[in-house]
């Protein structure tokens, strides 16, 4: 990202409120635009893709902007690591995975089936390098919404076993493990902002 990039993306916070939000707006569509096309398959694949690698860096700065704060040098480390490493992983889940499906078994089917794994612990490194890279207060309120975030998913996965266990529904247990970190990733950012919203209303 170059350093004129950098500077539009700093000055986010002082822009007008229609402006800012107006921004929100799109980084929405951006990403919402991006999965759907990449979910009708085809040609449109990769203009999805291209669509989420300009909507995921947007949005680590629009949230901020949101809520009228500067990005720092942490949010842009973190907004060249994870983009990245997200479109890596769809790369690998859309045109390598499937090729396992066909594959005889042996490392290289193992290797095939583990590749999108690669980029989910660049994820995670990213991200304890993104928390560990804030205040005191804010890695608190990140480390109360991962805490939540746990509990609430682990209670869950619960309740699903159980009625699976009695034979009350059908669980796919593949499915269920690959929706694990999603359903951590997806209630751990939930939880984290409204912790940061009561923070502020405080």
């Amino acid at each position: 990202m170059g350093s004129a990039d950098t500077r539009w993306l700093a000055s986010m916070h002082t822009w007008p409120a229609w402006g800012r939000w107006l921004t929100m707006v799109v980084t929405c569509a951006l990403l919402v635009g991006g999965f759907w096309l990449i979910t009708l398959g085809g040609a449109g694949r990769l203009l999805g893709l291209a669509l989420l690698a300009a909507g995921i860096p947007l949005s680590i700065h629009a949230g901020r902007a949101v809520r009228r704060e500067r990005s720092r040098k942490v949010e842009h480390r973190y907004a060249r690591q994870f983009m990245p490493a997200m479109l890596i992983y769809m790369v690998a889940m859309l045109y390598v995975w499937p090729l396992q499906k066909t594959m005889e078994p042996g490392l290289l089917k193992v290797a095939v089936a583990l590749l999108p794994v690669w980029p989910i612990a660049w994820l995670i490194v990213a991200s304890i390098r993104y928390v560990l890279g804030h205040d005191e207060l804010e890695r608190r309120q990140h480390l109360e919404a991962l805490a939540i975030g746990v509990a609430i998913v682990s209670v869950v996965s619960m309740v699903l076993g159980f009625l699976a266990a009695a034979k009350l529904i059908v669980v796919d247990a593949s499915l269920a493990l690959l929706l694990v970190y999603p359903a951590l990733s997806i209630t751990y950012g939930m939880t984290h902002c409204v912790l940061v919203w009561r923070s502020r209303a405080e």
